[in-house]
Protein backbone atom coordinates (compact mmCIF):
# COMPACT_ATOMS: atom_id res chain seq x y z
CA UNK A 1 0.00 0.00 0.00
CA UNK A 2 1.17 3.31 -0.59
CA UNK A 3 0.39 6.88 0.02
CA UNK A 4 -0.60 9.86 -2.86
CA UNK A 5 2.11 12.07 -1.35
CA UNK A 6 5.14 9.65 -1.17
CA UNK A 7 7.87 10.35 -3.86
CA UNK A 8 7.98 7.77 -7.11
CA UNK A 9 11.78 7.48 -7.46
CA UNK A 10 11.85 4.48 -9.32
CA UNK A 11 10.25 4.17 -13.14
CA UNK A 12 9.51 6.77 -15.78
CA UNK A 13 8.77 9.79 -13.16
CA UNK A 14 12.14 9.61 -11.95
CA UNK A 15 13.61 9.36 -14.83
CA UNK A 16 11.93 12.35 -16.72
CA UNK A 17 13.11 14.22 -13.27
CA UNK A 18 16.41 13.05 -13.50
CA UNK A 19 16.15 13.90 -17.76
CA UNK A 20 14.36 17.73 -16.76
CA UNK A 21 17.22 18.64 -14.61
CA UNK A 22 20.21 17.50 -16.76
CA UNK A 23 18.84 19.51 -19.38
CA UNK A 24 18.03 22.59 -17.21
CA UNK A 25 21.70 22.33 -15.95
CA UNK A 26 23.29 22.27 -19.64
CA UNK A 27 20.72 24.90 -20.93
CA UNK A 28 22.16 27.60 -18.03
CA UNK A 29 25.68 26.27 -18.80
CA UNK A 30 24.91 27.22 -22.07
CA UNK A 31 23.32 30.45 -21.39
CA UNK A 32 26.57 31.35 -19.13
CA UNK A 33 28.47 30.50 -22.15
CA UNK A 34 26.65 32.66 -24.26
CA UNK A 35 26.88 35.75 -21.61
CA UNK A 36 30.77 35.30 -21.27
CA UNK A 37 30.70 34.99 -24.98
CA UNK A 38 28.39 38.26 -25.29
CA UNK A 39 30.93 39.89 -22.49
CA UNK A 40 33.91 39.22 -24.44
CA UNK A 41 32.28 41.05 -27.83
CA UNK A 42 31.44 44.20 -25.84
CA UNK A 43 35.45 44.42 -24.65
CA UNK A 44 36.28 44.06 -28.16
CA UNK A 45 33.95 46.28 -29.10
CA UNK A 46 35.40 48.63 -26.87
CA UNK A 47 38.70 48.11 -27.75
CA UNK A 48 37.89 48.83 -31.40
CA UNK A 49 36.03 52.16 -30.40
CA UNK A 50 39.62 53.37 -28.20
CA UNK A 51 41.55 52.10 -31.63
CA UNK A 52 39.39 54.24 -34.15
CA UNK A 53 39.25 57.23 -31.40
CA UNK A 54 43.42 57.16 -31.45
CA UNK A 55 43.68 56.32 -35.41
CA UNK A 56 41.26 59.91 -35.58
CA UNK A 57 43.04 62.22 -33.39
CA UNK A 58 46.45 60.70 -35.07
CA UNK A 59 45.19 62.55 -38.55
Amino acid sequence: MTTQNTLDTSGASAAAARSGASQAIAEQEAIAAAKTDLNNVAVFTKFIKKAEEAAQSAI
